[in-house]
């Protein structure tokens, strides 16, 4: 089968993952054909991997019968489904579907507004959380399905010698205690409520002052709002920040126990699943995408969105049950296993065979 997928972007922040999607749906017997934006890297990944693909800018974003080149390559390619990701996309590749009577299977990564994806043949919402959402906009359950964020579960796997490398390079002892955050650096990420369950942590245990670190991984608008709040705490001895980065294997590896602060529901949350992958016991906020990944008390905890008081509790607990942890983190790695790509690129051709078998 051959399937057209189109972003209307030039780089993304999970490229990588997307793209060994694309390798596992070619050996899956899939034909791949992406178009994207000029410029950025997405295009020079997928040169370097060897994925079929050409570009496409469209002069005016909000007009999708502008992208005449989509249409030309759409003809060229003669795809039996087109695959969009991104509300633009959606927008644009599902007006060019409809007009060249192509089937349009429409991931949805986000809480989108719907006229986006008004002319999406069926979609994929990345989360329980995001299929609800999708529905309350009117967009009827049957025509959908929950497809999750894939993850090379392989590349994951507990690596001690970096572990131990990275603590050396941050300068952490084997023996303290190592809490990670990471993510981008905006308000509805909730760092700040990390820091401040993290500052009562300290209080309540102040023998952890020399046996902890915050390891925050990341950068964005807050960094100096959050830079302040570390100082109003007194917590900066203990609170690192390394900035953004490629990879971030290393820093979970070096980790001891992962939070996910989400003051507003994530869409899915990928950096959780990375934690969980890499053997982490992980604490999460009750909402969106993270329900679909942990089983409460199984897999990993939940916490209320905004409740510091139960996620320092929460946190004193585990830094005192290093058993607890390793059961939890063999769990949550187990858990993680049914994301592999794998798995989820075999759901993906299934979808794809259902929609062309209805054209």
């Amino acid at each position: 089968m051959k399937v057209l997928h189109y972003v209307d972007e030039n780089r993304l922040a999970w490229g990588e993952a997307w793209i060994q999607l694309l390798q596992e749906l070619g050996r899956q017997g899939v034909q791949n054909f992406v178009v994207c934006k000029s410029g950025g890297t997405l295009a020079g990944r997928l040169d370097e991997e060897g994925i079929l693909h050409d570009t496409c800018d469209i002069p005016f974003a909000q007009l999708p019968f502008t992208a005449l080149r989509l249409g030309r390559l759409i003809d060229d390619f003669s795809p039996d489904l087109i695959h969009t990701r991104l509300s633009s996309a959606a927008r644009t590749g599902g007006y060019w579907g409809k007009k060249k009577n192509v089937p349009v299977v429409e991931s949805v990564d986000k809480y989108p507004k719907a006229h986006y994806h008004k002319n999406a043949d069926f979609l994929l919402p990345c989360s329980t959380s995001v299929e609800d959402y999708m529905c309350s906009l009117g967009f009827p359950r049957e025509k959908m399905r929950v497809l999750h964020n894939p993850l090379d579960i392989k590349r994951y796997e507990f690596d001690y010698a970096k572990r131990a490398a990275m603590r050396a390079e941050l300068g952490i002892a084997e023996n303290q205690f190592v809490i990670i955050g990471a993510g981008r650096f905006v308000d509805w990420k909730g760092f700040d409520s990390l820091l401040e369950a993290y500052a009562a942590f300290l209080r309540e245990d102040a023998c952890m002052r020399e046996a902890s670190h915050l390891l925050l991984v990341g950068d964005g608008e807050e960094r100096e709002k959050l830079l302040q709040l570390i100082d109003r705490l007194e917590i900066r001895e203990n609170v690192l920040l390394p900035g953004f980065v490629s990879d971030i294997r290393p820093y979970l590896w070096a980790s001891d126990l992962f939070v996910l602060p989400s003051k507003s529901p994530e869409p899915f949350g990928i950096i959780l699943l990375e934690a969980m992958a890499a053997g982490l016991p992980c604490i999460a906020t009750r909402a969106g995408g993270p329900l679909d990944m942990i089983e409460d008390g199984v897999s990993g905890w939940f916490v209320d969105c905004g409740n510091d008081v139960q996620l320092s509790d929460k946190i004193r607990e585990l830094s005192a049950n290093k058993n607890l942890r390793s059961t939890m983190a063999a769990a949550a790695a187990q858990r993680a296993s049914s994301f592999d790509t794998s798995v989820i690129a075999a759901t993906v051709v299934d979808i794809y065979r259902d929609m062309i078998s209805k054209k």
